[in-house]
């Protein structure tokens, strides 16, 4: 029969390796590049820094867009396998109000995109690269970077340029996923530009 020290030795340990694990977010990438990394597109935080990704370079890349003393709104793309819900959430964590979907048209008025392209999760840290647009119509990599304090949001520490030219951003549609997933939607098509090496400018 268990008595009070004893139960205090079983049960604490338990309760501080739950508090743990609670607090942890886990070693994650989407989109996923091995085998054995769990990473779902609506999991926390990855709908969060995505959308603060997008906003943070949107506000420091898009100066050269103004038309009219009009700024070019946020037209984002997200990679394959993101459902519609996680769509609407970036765009709010955005924080940018005139922040939209890429269409097909988008792409045949050579309309500026910004483009999530990939997200990795380092339990207190996450990068985001981000394909964003320049006024020649090139596109270039950022990456933001953010850190995190036990049980709150992510913010971001850094913010790096790679100035090495990438292919210009595809986009996805959101498409339900089955009706026994978590989550309802999927897309067609992804953004497809491997990780350079190249120089950086860190602001």
């Amino acid at each position: 029969m268990l008595n009070t020290e004893n139960i205090r030795r079983v049960c604490l340990p338990v309760l501080a390796l739950m508090l743990t694990l609670g607090g942890c977010t886990p070693y994650a990438t989407y989109p996923p590049v091995g085998q054995g990394e769990i990473a779902v597109p609506w999991m926390h935080p990855i709908p969060q820094v995505m959308g603060k990704a997008l906003g943070n370079t949107y506000q420091r890349t898009s100066d050269s867009f103004v038309s009219a003393g009009t700024p070019a709104d946020l037209v984002f793309s997200l990679p394959e396998g993101i459902t519609m819900g996680v769509w609407t959430r970036v765009g709010v964590d955005t924080g940018v109000e005139n922040a939209r979907m890429a269409t097909a048209e988008d792409l045949t008025n050579e309309t500026p995109i910004w483009s999530v392209e990939q997200v990795r999760i380092r339990n207190r840290r996450a990068e985001v690269d981000v394909i964003y647009p320049t006024p020649g119509g090139a596109y270039l990599r950022a990456t933001v970077i953010f850190e995190a304090d036990p049980f709150k949001a992510y913010e971001v520490s850094h913010f790096q340029r790679w100035r090495t030219e990438v292919d210009n951003p595809l986009f996805s549609l959101p498409v339900d996923l089955p009706s026994d997933e978590d989550d309802d939607g999927a897309s067609e098509d992804a953004v497809g530009v491997e990780t350079e090496t190249a120089p950086a400018v860190e602001e």
